[in-house]
């Protein structure tokens, strides 16, 4: 018979998930208000769009695939493949934009100020002009989290 250790739940503690592309980044924490904010369309990735029309591509040789015989079902395999590719295409387009904001940030105690373009969070809803709150400046992404929320 085998020994069971179970460790002690007072000594576990609540771990948090992060992406690996994170290890060995860091912010700049800044305290500041925003001054002006516009609301942006975020274009859809090129992942999106590149899913959008294999699955396209993949569904329309599928159907076509069941239409006629010999050289007819070829040609019906490959019409609606490419059909279902620039529809798919067009779909990953449209499903891959989200609502964005351009804020403004001036930072406390400061005139210094920072764009970031970031997406409307659902925690957050839109920010409006002279919300207070913290920026958040890395490398290669920048946030803006409001204290009031």
């Amino acid at each position: 018979m085998g020994l069971l250790l179970v460790p002690s739940c007072a000594n576990m503690t609540s771990v948090d998930s992060v992406p690996a592309s994170s290890l060995g980044s860091s912010a700049r924490v800044l305290r500041g208000t925003v001054v002006s904010a516009r609301s942006v369309q975020v274009q859809a990735s090129s992942e999106d769009k590149n899913l959008g029309t294999g699955l396209g591509a993949a569904l329309g040789a599928g159907a076509g695939s069941l239409l006629g015989r010999g050289k007819g079902q070829l040609v019906s395999t490959v019409g609606f493949g490419v059909l279902g590719a620039v529809a798919g295409r067009a779909a990953g387009s449209q499903l891959g934009k989200i609502s964005g904001q351009e804020l403004i940030i001036r930072v406390d105690g400061s005139r210094k100020e920072h764009r970031v373009t970031q997406p409307v969070y659902k925690q957050y809803g839109v920010i409006p002009v002279g919300t207070h709150g913290t920026l958040e400046l890395g490398s290669g992404t920048s946030k803006f989290l409001p204290d009031s929320y």
